[in-house]
């Protein structure tokens, strides 16, 4: 029964991504661990964890940091989150 846990931070991915995300990584553990047998998805375990922007940090700068000095990914971010809680 393989699992797969990713974790990314909140608002990375909007969620249509993170099911597309969730899907292709079931199908990839099917192809290779389960031979291609369809039968193999329902022992398929992927749950994405997402934490606030600001726990996490990437070459040394808080992702938040990071947002908020690039406004096309600081768009991205507040639509992904603003879908999420709709």
């Amino acid at each position: 029964m393989p699992f797969v846990n990713i974790r990314t931070f909140k608002g990375a991915l909007s969620s249509t991504e993170k099911r597309e995300l969730q899907n292709k990584i079931s199908d990839l553990l099917v192809e290779y661990e389960g031979k291609g047998n369809p039968e193999f998805k329902k022992f398929v375990w992927v749950m994405l964890e997402e934490e606030p922007p600001q726990n996490w940090m990437l070459g040394g700068a808080v992702i938040s940091d990071i947002l908020d000095s690039n406004p096309a990914y600081k768009e991205i971010y507040l639509e992904n989150l603003k879908e999420e809680n709709n």
